[in-house]
């Protein structure tokens, strides 16, 4: 599914089933992994941060073969940003947390990429100017228009800055120095020690997982979504 227009900021997607281990908990902690892989539904694909006149082109997203030499599949994110800020992401809900319950959310994150340390670009690197982004909210996240641009309704911050409910792994660049060969690998992120992103789950014990793409980069981005794996932890412990 290939978006091309500013009209359509979302859509689910259920071309295969993504399948997510079976919730591991102990008292307090809850862990979800989900390969995308074995496919990509429940998860809702959306983008934001642009004006009418500076939508993005090019906007993908949907399960695709891992580029050689990498083999399986995941879930492509790409587009091409023109207003010097896009963010793509996907969002998927999470049950069988505890009704009310605060947590504190970590994860780490498998993609692969393509794009080289060290080079130079309009608005930003290609690779160090465009970050991965994970978050959660009790509700869903959904691109709304503010006005004046079409915005995330998560309190994420923007790029290299973090918010309450969402914030960055890394960049996306790979092993490569110095603007060399574009090579596909296989890249892995993980949420800092110090992260402060925290949800609150509903009266049905369910809650809301984003991932995205942030790109500062003003021109094509694009990443496959390997394999997601988020750790929840009650506040209470």
């Amino acid at each position: 599914m290939t978006w091309r227009s500013a009209v359509s900021l979302t859509a689910v997607l259920a071309l295969a089933s993504c399948r997510a281990d079976a919730p591991v908990s102990v008292p307090g902690i809850t862990t979800r992994t989900f390969d995308f892989g074995q496919g990509i539904a429940g998860w809702t694909i959306g983008q934001a941060d642009y004006a009418p006149a500076t939508a993005p082109t090019d906007v993908i997203g949907e399960a695709r073969p891992l580029p050689a030499p990498l083999t399986g599949s995941g879930l492509l994110l790409s587009g091409t940003n023109r207003s010097d800020d896009l963010f793509l992401y996907a969002t998927t809900r999470v049950s069988d947390l505890a009704p009310g319950a605060t947590y504190r959310v970590t994860a780490t994150v498998a993609f692969a990429t393509d794009v080289p340390t060290g080079c130079a670009g309009v608005g930003g690197s290609p690779g160090e100017s465009v970050w991965l982004i994970v978050g959660a909210a009790t509700g869903e996240p959904r691109t709304v228009f503010d006005g004046r641009e079409y915005r995330v309704n998560l309190q994420r911050g923007n790029q290299s800055a973090g918010g309450p409910q969402g914030g960055p792994l890394g960049t996306i660049g790979n092993t490569v120095p110095n603007c060399g060969p574009r090579r596909w690998e296989t890249k892995q992120l993980a949420s800092p020690n110090a992260s402060s992103v925290t949800v609150t789950a509903d009266q049905q014990g369910t809650a809301w997982l984003l991932v995205g793409m942030d790109s500062g980069f003003e021109s094509l981005s694009r990443i496959y979504l390997q394999r997601v794996a988020v750790t929840l932890t009650s506040t209470a412990r």
